[in-house]
Formats: C-alpha cells, sequence, structure tokens
C-alpha cells in the first residue's frame, strides 16, 4: 500500500510529468468511448473524490456502448424479416429503397458491428491508458522518466485541428443526409398519423448515425496520428545514427557516448510501440474482421448488381470509405514498421568500429532488434503490420474475390440459359398446342 501511494503522488507530481493536452479527448467523451481521460489523475491521491460526475460519465460511455451494441443485433435481425410491418415497427425503411433490402442492410451490419467492438474496446480498457500512449507512459510514469518534450503535440497541432474540422464536418454532412433521407422516405410513403409516429425512430437512428459516424473517423485519425508521432521518432534516431555512421571516425570512443543513447532511445521507441500495440491490435483486427468484408460485398455488387440512383450512391460510398479507411491505418502502422527498422545499415557500419564490450553487447543486441523480430503494430497477435503483410494480405482477398466472382458470374450464366431453354420449350409447346385455322 505504501508503495502504491508513493506512485500515486509520482504520478501527480507536476516537476516529474506532464500531462498534454489531447485534442481528440473532448470528442472521444462526446462519442462515448472514454469517460475520464486525461483526468486520469483525479482518481487518486489521499483525499477521497466525489464520483458522482465520474460514474455520471462512465454511465454515459455504457449507454452509447449499448445503443451501438442495440442496432447492430438489430441490423443482423432485419436481415432475416420479410415482413412489411415488422420492418417499420424496428424502424427499418429499406423495403422502400430497394426489393433486395441486403444491398443496404449488410454494409449497415458491418459499420455497426465495427463501432459497436470499438466502443467496447475503449470502454473495457480506458483505465490501462495504452490508448493515450505515446502522449502518456504508464511504464515511463512507474520509472520516473522525464522524458515530456517527446510528447508533445505541438508539431502536429495544425495538422490536428485541420484533420478534426474535417471529420466534424463528415459527421454532420452523413447524419443530416441520413436523417433527411430516412424523413423523405418516411413523408412519401405514410400516412400523416404514421409519419408523426415513425419521428421518433428517425430521431434515434440521426443519433445513432452520428455516434457511429463520430467513432469511425475519429478513431481513424488518432490512431495515424499515434504512428505519425512512433514513426517521426524511429525516424528521428535513423536520422541520429546515419548522421554518427557518415562523420569522421575521430579518436578511440568518441562515439561510445552517442551509440549508447541512441541504443537507449531506439530501445524506448521500442517499449512505447510494444505498450501502445497492447491496445490497438484488437481495433486493427476488429477493423480487419468488419470492413474487409463489407468492401468485397460492395465491389460485388458493383460488379454484379442491377443499380438505381440511391443504391448507387450507397454501393460507391461504402466502397470507397472501406478501402480509404484500411489504407489509411494499414499504411500508417506499416510505416512505423518501416521507419524502426531502417537503421540496420549505418548501424551494421558503426558496428565495425573498436567499441568496449558492454557496449559491442549492446550494438549486437540493437543490430538483432532491427534485423530480428519485426517492430511494430500487430494484427491481434497474428502477423505485424508491414507493407509485406498488407500486400499479402491483399492479393489473398483479391484471388478469394476473383474465385467467388467467377463462380457467380457462372452460376448466372448457366441460370441463364437454362431459362432461355425453358422459355424455348414453352413457346414451343404453345406453338403445337394452338389448334390449324378452319378453311372454307
Amino acid at each position: 500500500m505504501d508503495q502504491m501511494k508513493g506512485f500515486n503522488s509520482q504520478m501527480l507530481n507536476r516537476d516529474a510529468f506532464t500531462i498534454p493536452k489531447l485534442a481528440y479527448e473532448s470528442y472521444f467523451k462526446i462519442f462515448g468511448l472514454i469517460s475520464s481521460g486525461l483526468d486520469f489523475g483525479q482518481r487518486y491521491g489521499p483525499v477521497k473524490q466525489d464520483k458522482t460526475s465520474s460514474n455520471l460519465k462512465r454511465f454515459y460511455c455504457q449507454f452509447v456502448c449499448l445503443l451501438l451494441w442495440f442496432f447492430a443485433i438489430r441490423s443482423f435481425v432485419l436481415m432475416f424479416i420479410g415482413d412489411r410491418e415488422i420492418q417499420l415497427m424496428m424502424g427499418d425503411l429499406t423495403g422502400f429503397w430497394n426489393d433486395y433490402r441486403m444491398y443496404y442492410l449488410m454494409p449497415t451490419f458491418y459499420y455497426s458491428l465495427q463501432t459497436a467492438i470499438i466502443a467496447t474496446i475503449f470502454l473495457r480498457n480506458e483505465s490501462e491508458l495504452a490508448w493515450l500512449v505515446p502522449f502518456i507512459s504508464v511504464k515511463q510514469m512507474q520509472t520516473n522518466s522525464i522524458r515530456t518534450a517527446k510528447y508533445d503535440t505541438n508539431n502536429h497541432e495544425r495538422r490536428t485541428q485541420i484533420t478534426i474540422i474535417m471529420n466534424n464536418l463528415i459527421v454532420l454532412i452523413a447524419t443530416g443526409m441520413v436523417a433527411m433521407l430516412y424523413l423523405l422516405t418516411a413523408y412519401e410513403n405514410m400516412d400523416d398519423t404514421t409519419f408523426k409516429m415513425f419521428l421518433p425512430w428517425i430521431g434515434i437512428q440521426a443519433v445513432w448515425i452520428f455516434f457511429m459516424t463520430g467513432i469511425n473517423m475519429f478513431t481513424m485519425t488518432y490512431f495515424n496520428l499515434v504512428c505519425l508521432i512512433l514513426s517521426n521518432r524511429f525516424k528521428q534516431v535513423c536520422k541520429d545514427i546515419e548522421a554518427l555512421a557518415e562523420s569522421d571516425p575521430g579518436p578511440l570512443g568518441s562515439k561510445n557516448n552517442a551509440l549508447s543513447t541512441l541504443y537507449y532511445e531506439h530501445n524506448e521507441i521500442c517499449e512505447l510501440v510494444d505498450e501502445s500495440n497492447s491496445f490497438w491490435q484488437s481495433f486493427i483486427f476488429f477493423n480487419y474482421l468488419c470492413h474487409i468484408p463489407c468492401n468485397c460485398y460492395a465491389l460485388y455488387n458493383l460488379f454484379f448488381a442491377e443499380f438505381d440512383d440511391l443504391l448507387a450512391i450507397v454501393t460507391w460510398t461504402v466502397f470507397l470509405h472501406t478501402i480509404l479507411f484500411l489504407a489509411f491505418i494499414s499504411l500508417s502502422a506499416a510505416d512505423v514498421s518501416a521507419e524502426a527498422h531502417s537503421p540496420y545499415t549505418a548501424l551494421h557500419t558503426l558496428s565495425l568500429l573498436q567499441l568496449p564490450i558492454d557496449l559491442e553487447v549492446n550494438m549486437s543486441t540493437f543490430l538483432h532488434r532491427v534485423r530480428g523480430p519485426t517492430i511494430g503494430f500487430s494484427c491481434l497477435d497474428l502477423f505485424v503490420i508491414t507493407n509485406a503483410s498488407i500486400s499479402n494480405t491483399i492479393a489473398a482477398v483479391a484471388s478469394y474475390f476473383l474465385i467467388v466472382a467467377d463462380f457467380s458470374r457462372s452460376t448466372a450464366a448457366a441460370n441463364a440459359a437454362e431459362k432461355r431453354e425453358e422459355a424455348a420449350k414453352a413457346a414451343l409447346n404453345l406453338t403445337t398446342t394452338v389448334a390449324p385455322p378452319v378453311t372454307q
């Protein structure tokens, strides 16, 4: 208990650690992803805090998560309901848009499931603070490491503000357009009494679209910011190593201190990546699990479906968004891995220097680290996201998609030929059964 008190007071010692300002924090609270965020320090200390406010914030997050899971289950159930009255009771208007409702229900299910899972991941793991790495590192707070300058977000402030403005515009446009579509559909296909009774459903679904779009966009861009900061730190270490390797040899041992500093700096960033990956690996996996099938389904419909204007807009939007989302998180994660392994050549040059035995051991470990097991973000410990793994995944998905598409095309052609043959037989039977004309 004494150690815990010492640790808590250490966390609140602003001389040893300064909590940074994070622009995403307020938006994560709005969309119900986190309850306390950077206010985690208020939960500690010798004086017992009033937990009413924190309990209300936690309840709000749980309510948002429950709402998202309700709509995810609802989207799945609606796939098996063909009765129009039951569909309307559950707030579904897709039957007015297309006879084959699956064109709309399938992407809706994938999106609602994805956001429900992501909200659950944040809700369950918020207290571990791994989602705040590299802005805050729990390991470094425990070791009392003073490296707050490395977590300064001022260099990315303008970029972050532009991204947040774009995210807000996307959320507002998506929410407004979907709400307007529901209003127009209900107004044109219902009488006044039914329309008024259906208005609460439209409001609830507009709120759902608001949360779903916000969670989707803000988590994507925040993960990109995390990867950008980590990759930039790896890039700076690589530049320092290359500059050291290209500089004059100098007196014996003149580069020892710089090498030791770079070794520990690279090792520290690797620890940050590992700590951050403990949270984001689930995020990456479930986004792949939901967005890859959704993208393939939209692409399949682009090849084989018969479109009207609304279906074309929805399908193209889903296809482009999913492919951009997957590219955004995949390339961001792959960039971290690429920068982490980039100093190998320069390190090999420096390893040829005459070094003390302890530094020589560190250099051997350093070389093994950048050459051996891959450093970076993983997909649920299945594989690390690199440029090579992205290429392999795209090739595998494309191969299976082409197999399914070819099978569907062959099946469609066989069914069409069978229908033509049946039509020809029916026409032949009709001509043979017609009585000959009566002659005078």
